[in-house]
């Protein structure tokens, strides 16, 4: 009995842990916002925004596209335009430690 109690509380212990970890790609240290329907505004000139959420219960963040972020379709590098045409469609947005520039657009 003793043991079950010792075993159910690491077994707590760890999912409360990993339930408070954010996702980080590819040990990168970026942060990822999953979008089912993409919130994305794209100039001419390669720069715009981005909003969403890293989790349900967080604040909804703005974060800038520069032009050096990149996009990609099905792990295809495409031209930053084409993360325009995604608006309302779902994709994953990769963004920086700091939360101020996206990195990446993935879908």
């Amino acid at each position: 009995m003793n043991t079950f109690k010792s075993k159910f509380k690491t077994t707590v212990m760890v999912s409360l842990l990993l339930c408070g970890l954010k996702a980080h790609a590819f040990g990168l240290g970026e942060d990822a916002i999953e979008a089912d329907a993409l919130r994305i505004t794209l100039n001419n000139d390669g720069t715009g925004f981005v909003q969403g959420k890293i989790c349900d219960a967080c604040k909804s963040l703005t974060v800038a596209i520069t032009p050096k972020t990149k996009a990609f379709d099905k792990e295809k590098e495409v031209p930053l335009q084409k993360a325009a045409d995604r608006l309302g469609k779902p994709a994953t947005v990769f963004i920086n430690p700091e939360h101020t520039k996206v990195t990446r657009i993935t879908w």
